[in-house]
């Protein structure tokens, strides 16, 4: 099958297919004497793979060690699970996170409410972005 019968069977534009194979997560297919690239069975199945690892939180530079970690004949379980166990704990900072914004801006919305004013000043709203930052955003550039 052509790239673009492969992007359409899995759902992905035929760049995400260049891009994948750009990165190694692909093999490079066989090509026609017309130049064309030819993909078989297993290259639906690998990109599937990509597609449902991508969508639990896995980046492709994770897909890509797990992949190579399988094509060298061992088992990526381990890996796999040091990525999942990695993922949850940063999930579980960003839902801590999250749940103090919520209360914070469920506080502040209750306050307004009963100041009774129609308008908001910006220094409110700035005070109230700024006490939620994320410790780790301090750090970080935009």
């Amino acid at each position: 099958m052509l790239i673009g019968q492969l992007a359409t069977r899995v759902g992905v534009r035929v760049q995400t297919v260049r891009f994948y194979e750009q990165l190694g997560l692909l093999p490079r297919p066989q090509r026609k004497e017309s130049g064309y690239r030819v993909y078989a069975e297993p290259d639906i199945r690998r990109m599937l793979f990509i597609r449902q690892a991508k969508s639990l939180g896995f980046s492709l530079q994770e897909i890509r060690g797990i992949l190579r970690t399988r094509q060298q004949g061992d088992c990526p379980c381990a890996e796999v699970i040091s990525i999942a166990r990695r993922h949850l704990r940063e999930l579980e900072q960003q839902i801590r996170h999250l749940s103090k914004f919520r209360q914070e801006l469920s506080r502040a919305v209750r306050k307004w409410k009963r100041s009774g004013k129609k308008r908001i000043s910006a220094d409110a709203i700035c005070v109230l972005i700024e006490r939620t930052l994320a410790p780790d955003s301090l750090s970080k550039s935009t």
